[in-house]
């Protein structure tokens, strides 16, 4: 069509940035000249339609107030519609957008503007809630009150009226399409939207599901899952794994003398200074009131003592100074390593824990370890 080349001419000489920015929507659907002109021709408008138009727009004129009262009229029978037209003023300023639309009807239909308006439209009706069904059955309900008067002027056996009601029938389904298109787009924005926050949500209940509520290092029961996952990889491909139990000393006394909410603060700071000396993937968690394990990846016993000390030194030079309470804190660890005779995670915990006992009956502030059986004492 001579008209649609005209524009996509147009197009292509103007500047695309400019576009995008006068026609945002049209831009977002994908409409371009070409696009109007496939549109044109999948729905066979041709000159003649555009000249039918200009007799529908006539008619439209004429007895537009009729038209919007009648249709109105129809919608004010539904409870639900009745909740969008609202008051009297804002049924009037709806009246008035509507006699605005059907003046503009199929008016330079083969130009971005009129797309990016009937979009706009679109965009509009489902922000408000609008249901699809509701738009699209209001359309069908506005092309039948055209149609009858239509009707009354031609005569109901009329060439001319047929002709004119199938030119009617594409301007009015070329604006459906692009309604349908809005609520599509903007029903899919919504869902990616609500999908994303389900997944932050997802993510947050599994950080507070395996999280300990204190400390924020990881619960017994996700712990004691991540270590086993550990324990089985480095034992499938025989790669170090070290196991650390701190406990921190005289917890009880600190609780006793300070009181509980600085308790907990000794807690969450000391849980701050392991984890700097940490790699991050490297596994810590409470293991049960004032204790924690630590599971150094690919990390041999010596090379875990130096962490153990590393951490035992640092808790021991913090200060530990909250709401005029203070106190030296330091702790005890036990170390054990895994070995190819082990055969259950269990076995390396008790092996740790036995290194702890040690650690506490030395008297505490240090770090013991539990050498496997092929190995003697320093």
């Amino acid at each position: 069509m001579k008209m649609a080349q005209d524009v996509l001419n147009r197009y292509q000489r103007a500047d695309k940035e400019k576009i995008m920015d006068q026609y945002p929507l049209c831009n977002l659907f994908e409409i371009t000249p070409a696009e109007i002109e496939a549109r044109y021709a999948f729905l066979a408008i041709t000159a003649e339609d555009e000249a039918n138009l200009v007799l529908l727009n006539q008619v439209i004129h004429d007895e537009l107030d009729a038209i919007v009262a009648e249709f109105y009229d129809h919608l004010l029978q539904f409870e639900e519609l009745r909740r969008f037209l609202g008051d009297r003023r804002t049924l009037e300023r709806l009246q008035t957008a509507q006699k605005q639309y059907l003046l503009s009807l199929g008016q330079h239909a083969n130009h971005l503007g009129y797309f990016e308006n009937r979009l706009r439209i679109g965009i509009t009706h489902e922000r408000i809630g609008l249901r699809q069904k509701w738009f699209l059955g209001g359309h069908c309900i506005l092309f039948e009150i055209i149609s009858r008067r239509l009707a009354k002027r031609h005569g109901k056996q009329s060439t001319e009226l047929l002709n004119q009601l199938a030119s009617l029938k594409k301007f009015f389904t070329l604006d459906a399409t692009l309604v349908v298109e809005t609520y599509y787009q903007s029903t899919m924005q919504r869902l990616e939207a609500i999908l994303q926050q389900l997944a932050e949500a997802q993510q947050h209940l599994e950080e507070v599901s395996r999280l300990d509520g204190l400390t924020q290092v990881d619960n017994r029961k996700f712990l004691m899952e991540s270590l086993e996952m550990e324990w089985h990889r480095s034992k499938r491909f025989h790669r170090p794994f070290t196991l650390l139990l701190l406990d921190l000393d005289d917890f009880k006394q600190i609780n006793d003398r300070h009181g509980h909410v600085f308790g907990d603060f000794v807690l969450k700071k000391a849980v701050q200074v392991m984890r700097k000396a940490l790699r991050p993937a490297d596994i810590i968690g409470r293991y049960g009131g004032e204790e924690f394990a630590i599971g150094l990846v690919e990390t041999d016993l010596a090379h875990a003592r130096q962490i153990a000390d590393r951490i035992r030194l640092k808790i021991a030079l913090t200060p530990f100074a909250y709401d005029n309470h203070k106190a030296s804190i330091t702790i005890s660890v036990g170390l054990a390593t895994m070995t190819p005779t082990q055969n259950q995670l269990e076995v390396l915990i008790e092996e740790a824990d036995r290194a702890l006992y040690q650690a506490k009956a030395n008297g505490r502030n240090q770090v013991c370890v539990e050498l496997p059986e092929h190995h003697s004492p320093a």
